[in-house]
């Protein structure tokens, strides 16, 4: 009887999104096993044969990228033209993507002993001494918070993926993944020493609870977007909200100098010097960059204005003219990304990309840093700080460089700008035919549901074990910092989600609306707090 249970068919819908197939349950957990047992093997091996003949964390992370992308490519192949032996693939390379990106985090781990256990030696202590499995797990910074948020994506994608109608979802959430990853790569992936007030065991256990929280969040925003497409919500409308999105990443990056009067047309970039880790309050004029994004800008206006003329009045005109006016702003995006990239990679001569009009705030900036009170810094004439500016510059403007690991955000910013508008033009495609190949509306209703529940449980252990640690470190569980906060709006947006559908009874396109900004609140207390915002939590 059992037997021919597990070989029934089970049709999209039936469950209301429940995690089966209609595949032997045991075989469903072959490519997860796979992925997790592959990277314990790993590491073990990375263990045994040391560091010189092994491959290191940041090329298994690089892998792990490209594995995520080829996986997202085939599903997204398999949106338009279903093939069973490409989804096949999609599946097994979205299995080494897991694969790679937890093995990149293990041997972090062990990198970060290895590490430590030099420093030890150098100072002639006993190394039976080093503490091993909490002082090490790689929680220190944004990179290795980023590496575990794409591994809970991954993962999720990957218990989702059981089930073969909810395999399409891959499509959506591992490009979201392999942006996550594309950030850590431009953070920097740096071993640092935490303060010794957030050494603690707890440590691990929160971050650990927040990264995996995060990607379960994820998932739930692809499937809410797949949701609202499989409604029938006109892919038009969808433009114009990633195109708000978009115009307000051009109009805020670069210090909000894209669009500023004074500096229109102007994309700047932060200035290092020597091998100092922090930004100078310098910043050079990158050519070519803020006027590519005018463009961008300017196309993308104009297909918003497009589609507003075909919604309103159902002009096949105006769609035509849309769709021909966004494939040029991505183009245009595309170009503005590799002509930053390249230029800061290239650029030698920094000094002459230095517009002197900063000197005086330089010059303050610098006054700061040596803690002058500011009542004694307003008191120095404008034409000495520009003297001191300049006699620093002048000392030091050989030793100017630019680096992609300035603001991660600005980068990842654009790249998230990037793929909306992908996305928007690839589901314009054959847009009648794609919703036919998603699961039903219920099934994905019910799904988008149980993600949400989990994301909510899981943000409300990350604000119990955050506050235990806080408690622990600074001796108070809650003080409103910028980060606690972030933090606690999104857990009660997405408590907000649960009570509205429980008590109230939302459902649809409400439920999705409430998945999509509950999912921006995540990722504005996982960047925005980092390098937006002043705080404690800040030393991410």
């Amino acid at each position: 009887m059992s037997e021919s249970i597990l070989k029934t068919p089970v049709v999209a819908g039936d469950t209301g999104g429940a995690f089966v197939i209609a595949d032997d349950a045991a075989q469903t957990y072959i490519p997860f096993a796979i992925s997790i047992a592959g990277s314990l093997i790993l590491v073990a091996a990375r263990i045994y044969f040391g560091s010189a003949a092994f491959i290191s964390d940041g090329a298994l992370m690089m892998l792990a990228l490209a594995a995520y992308l080829i996986a997202a490519v085939f599903y997204l192949t398999n949106f338009y033209a279903p093939f069973r032996f490409a989804e096949s693939l999609g599946l097994w390379a979205a299995t080494l993507g897991v694969f790679f990106n937890l093995s990149s985090w293990l041997v972090r781990w062990v990198a970060a002993h290895d590490r430590e256990l030099e420093i030890f030696r150098s100072q002639g202590r006993d190394a039976a001494e080093m503490p091993w499995l909490f002082r090490y797990v790689p929680f220190a910074n944004l990179y290795d918070l980023s590496l575990a948020f794409a591994f809970g994506a991954g993962i999720t994608t990957l218990l989702v993926m059981r089930r073969r109608d909810f395999r399409i979802i891959a499509g959506v959430s591992l490009p979201l993944a392999a942006i996550i990853l594309v950030l850590a790569r431009f953070i920097g992936d740096d071993l640092l020493d935490l303060p010794p007030v957030l050494d603690s065991y707890w440590r691990p256990i929160h971050v650990g609870i927040a990264s995996l929280s995060y990607g379960v969040a994820l998932v739930c925003f692809a499937a809410a977007v797949l949701y609202l497409l499989k409604d029938g919500l006109k892919v038009e409308k969808m433009t114009l909200w990633t195109g708000i999105f978009a115009l307000s990443v051009f109009a805020t990056i670069s210090k909000f100098s894209v669009f500023a009067p004074a500096s229109f047309g102007t994309y700047t970039a932060s200035t290092f010097v020597g091998d100092s880790r922090m930004s100078l309050a310098l910043r050079a004029d990158i050519p070519y960059v803020g006027w590519i994004l005018v463009v961008a800008a300017v196309l993308l206006i104009g297909a918003m204005f497009a589609f507003g003329v075909y919604l309103t009045k159902d002009d096949r005109a105006s769609r035509r003219i849309g769709l021909g006016m966004l494939f040029g702003s991505l183009i245009a995006q595309a170009a503005a990304i590799a002509t930053l990239v390249y230029q800061i990679k290239t650029i030698q001569n920094v000094l002459v990309l230095i517009d002197p009009m900063q000197y005086e705030r330089f010059a303050v900036w610098m006054l700061q840093q040596e803690d002058v009170p500011q009542q004694q810094i307003s008191q120095i004439p404008a034409d000495q700080l520009i003297g001191m500016s300049a006699n620093w510059i002048q000392q030091n403007g050989d030793r100017l460089h630019l680096s992609l690991n300035a603001n991660p955000v600005e980068l990842a910013a654009l790249i998230t700008a990037f793929s909306g508008t992908l996305f928007v033009l690839l589901f314009s495609i054959k847009t009648d035919r794609l919703r036919e190949s998603l699961p039903s509306a219920k099934t994905l209703d019910g799904l988008m549901y149980k993600l949400g529940g989990i994301a909510f449980a899981g943000l409300a252990l990350l604000l119990i074990t955050g506050a235990v640690w806080a408690n622990e470190s600074w001796g108070r569980y809650w003080g409103w910092d910028a980060k606690e906060t972030g933090a606690l709006v999104a857990w009660l947006t997405y408590a907000g989600f649960l009570h509205s559908r429980i008590a109230y009874g939302w459902r649809g396109r409400r439920s999705a609306y409430f998945a999509l900004v509950a999912f921006l609140f995540v990722i504005f207390t996982y960047l925005g707090v980092s390098y937006l915002l002043p705080g404690l939590h800040s030393y991410a």
